[in-house]
């Protein structure tokens, strides 16, 4: 059965909120210390979910542990979400790095670069 767009957006904002609170406080893991949940899509019939993430880490290795990290935690994260009880069925879940928020600073970079336009 398909949700309605809203009911999709409501599940993706209340997902966020409890997985990012699950993350930095109660998952028990130092790598999640620098990690920030930027947006997640929820499909419509609402069976799989996608977290977006950054890391505010700049260490090159750091991407790869917290990636292998999430994936490990993966069934616990399902766990706490079908503990919250709002959900008929917990969705599957996918995290992905989140290169959108890279591609802005990179395009800020460049523009603080540009020589001003003349007065005129």
């Amino acid at each position: 059965m398909k949700s309605s767009p809203h009911r999709s957006q409501r599940v993706a904002r209340e997902l966020q909120k409890q997985v990012g609170l699950w993350l930095a406080r109660d998952s028990g893991d130092d790598r999640f210390r620098t990690l920030a949940i930027t947006r997640v899509q929820v499909s419509p019939d609402l069976g799989f979910a996608r977290f977006y993430y950054v890391l505010a880490e700049t260490d090159p290795e750091t991407p790869k542990k917290v990636r292998e990290a999430l994936e490990a935690a993966r069934g616990r994260i399902r766990h706490e979400i079908g503990r919250g009880g709002r959900l008929r069925v917990v969705p599957e879940i996918r995290f992905e790095y989140d290169t959108e928020l890279e591609s802005v600073r990179r395009v800020e970079t460049l523009l603080a670069t540009l020589d001003p336009p003349p007065d005129g």
